[in-house]
C-alpha cells in the first residue's frame, strides 16, 4: 500500500509537490518541480501493483458552472478540532477563465485511465483518489500549532513566515522521533540563514505534498478519522482529524 500526496500547481508552468509514503511510514519520495500530468502518472505507475491512496490538493470534481461547491460551503460551516476553515471556492467558469482548464479534473482522469481499479472517492481498502486541503490537514493533525502561517501572507515578514515553516516541519519531525514515520527529516530542511523566497515556495510545495500523503497514512493507521465535506458526485474535500 502506498500513500501519494500531490500539491498540484494550477498551471503547467509552476512547480507541483509530490510525496510517496509506504505503509510502514517511510517517506520514499519528496520532490517539488515542474511536473507534467504524464510525469506524475509515470511515478504513480511504479506502484500500480499495490493499493494506492492518492490525495490531491486541487479541485477534482467541479460540476457547478458558477458560485461554489457544496464541499466548500460545508467546510466553511463545519469545524476541524474547533477551527473554522475557508477553502478556495471553485467553479468551472472561474477555473477555465483564470487557469485555462481544471487541472485536477484532467489529472484524476489520466490516473483513472492508466491505473487499474482506481476511482475518485474515499475507499478504505481499494485504490482511491481524494481531494484534500493542507491547511485543513494541519488543523486536523496538529491543532496544537494551528494556525501555523507557513505560507506567505500579507502582514507578515518573510522571516516570520520562515519561522512558521520551521515550526510545522519540526512538528512533522516529531512524528519521526515518535517512530510513526521515517525519512522526512533527511528530505526536508528549512535553513533560515540560506532560504530565499524562491526556495521557500519550493519547500512550501514539498511540505503541502507531505501533508496530503501524511493525512491518508494517519487515517489508515487508525490515528485519524476521515472527515468528508461534499459528495463524490459533485466534489468533496477530505480532512484527517486526530482521534483520542
Amino acid at each position: 500500500m502506498k500513500f501519494i500526496g500531490i500539491d498540484l500547481a494550477w498551471t503547467y508552468k509552476n512547480e507541483s509537490g509530490m510525496c510517496v509514503i509506504d505503509d510502514s511510514g517511510e517517506v520514499l519520495i519528496l520532490e517539488s518541480k515542474v511536473f507534467s500530468d504524464d510525469d506524475i502518472v509515470d511515478i504513480i505507475k511504479k506502484y500500480s501493483d499495490e493499493t494506492l491512496h492518492i490525495a490531491v490538493d486541487a479541485p477534482l470534481v467541479v460540476n457547478n458552472e458558477t458560485g461554489s461547491r457544496q464541499a466548500e460551503r460545508e467546510l466553511q460551516r463545519g469545524r476541524i478540532n474547533g477551527h473554522r476553515l475557508f477553502a478556495f471556492h471553485s467553479s468551472r467558469s472561474f477555473l477555465n477563465k483564470t487557469f485555462k482548464g481544471i487541472r485536477g479534473e484532467a489529472l484524476s482522469q489520466l490516473i483513472i485511465d492508466n491505473i487499474p481499479d482506481i476511482s475518485i472517492g474515499f475507499h478504505e481498502y481499494e485504490s482511491s483518489i481524494i481531494e484534500t486541503f493542507p491547511t485543513g490537514i494541519v488543523s486536523g493533525l496538529f491543532p496544537d500549532i494551528f494556525p501555523v502561517k507557513y505560507k506567505r501572507k500579507k502582514g507578515m515578514t518573510f522571516e516570520e513566515t520562515v519561522e512558521q515553516m520551521q515550526i510545522l516541519s519540526e512538528r512533522i519531525c516529531l512524528l519521526e522521533y515518535q517512530g510513526l514515520i521515517s525519512g522526512f527529516n533527511g528530505k526536508f530542511n528549512v535553513d533560515g540563514k540560506q532560504i530565499t523566497r524562491k526556495i521557500h515556495k519550493h519547500l512550501e510545495d514539498k511540505l503541502d505534498s507531505v501533508l496530503c500523503a501524511l493525512g491518508m497514512y494517519m487515517i489508515h493507521q487508525g490515528l485519524a478519522e476521515a472527515r468528508t465535506f461534499g459528495t463524490d458526485k459533485d466534489g468533496f474535500i477530505l480532512i484527517p482529524e486526530i482521534t483520542g
